[in-house]
């Protein structure tokens, strides 16, 4: 999930420049191979990463083994990523991959956090590209609510604002956010119907959806949004932004 490329120096985003990063994004998607995801395909739109149609992917980056497992939650600020580690008691800690998509898929960890207070196994981790992280308190039946963390210390602290959403998301549903938007993927029995996309936080919470994408899927496949113009540039996929140009 988890649930946001090769990145040698980290791109600042901030709020000026959220539309102009709109304008070269790249969509992430990890799909399921047993426990694990196995390969992250990169695209050039929502459409595209949504329809599992994995012929219209521009990049696609092999994880190496025993990195991805589908228990552990994977997500990105807009610039550097993340993933969560466990025990048997629930998730205890965070690893740090910088800001290089590669140390992710190897498993090559910069720094390891550790949480104030073990979190459920079925709580989601997220994050947006305006500095904010996410913990979705999660039971049985799906995501109640959602606390809000307005830093990365603070999520490590547990010092966040806990927000009730106005039904129950379903169980297995993932989030995700980049500049301002928020997606969801809508699940139904372990597949992914759709992905619903928001316009805001306050959007989410209230259940106010701007656009459903058709979508197919595991519901333990992997989203991401990051940036495209260095990670495009580093993937040597400077077609993609011609063929955008078009």
């Amino acid at each position: 999930m988890h649930r946001t490329l090769l990145l040698l120096a980290p791109i600042a985003v901030s709020a000026a420049c959220v539309s102009a990063a709109h304008a070269n994004l790249v969509f992430m998607r990890g799909y399921v191979n047993g426990n694990q995801h196995t390969i992250l395909h990169g695209f050039s739109s929502m459409q595209d990463m949504a329809s599992a149609a994995t012929a219209n992917a521009h990049t696609s980056l092999p994880f190496s083994a025993n990195v991805a497992f589908t228990a552990d939650y994977f997500f990105t600020d807009g610039t550097n990523y993340y993933r969560t580690s466990q025990t048997s008691s629930g998730i205890n800690q965070i690893y740090q991959y910088g800001s290089n998509l590669t140390n992710m898929i190897t498993g090559n960890v910069i720094s390891t956090h550790n949480l104030s207070q073990t979190w459920s196994t079925n709580d989601d981790f997220w994050a947006d590209s305006e500095g904010n992280f996410y913990r979705n308190t999660s039971s049985g039946s799906g995501s109640t609510s959602v606390t809000r963390y307005s830093s990365f210390a603070n999520l490590l602290a547990g010092v966040g604002t806990s927000f009730n959403y106005g039904l129950t998301y379903g169980f297995g549903d993932s989030f995700w956010a980049y500049g301002g938007k928020f997606y969801r993927t809508n699940t139904n029995s372990g597949n992914i119907t759709g992905i619903a996309e928001y316009a805001s936080f306050q959007a989410l919470l209230d259940r106010q959806v701007t656009t459903t994408y058709s979508a197919i899927g595991s519901e333990r496949d992997m989203f991401m949004t990051v940036p495209g113009p260095g990670a495009i540039a580093l993937l040597g996929l400077a077609g993609l932004l011609a063929r955008r140009r078009r």
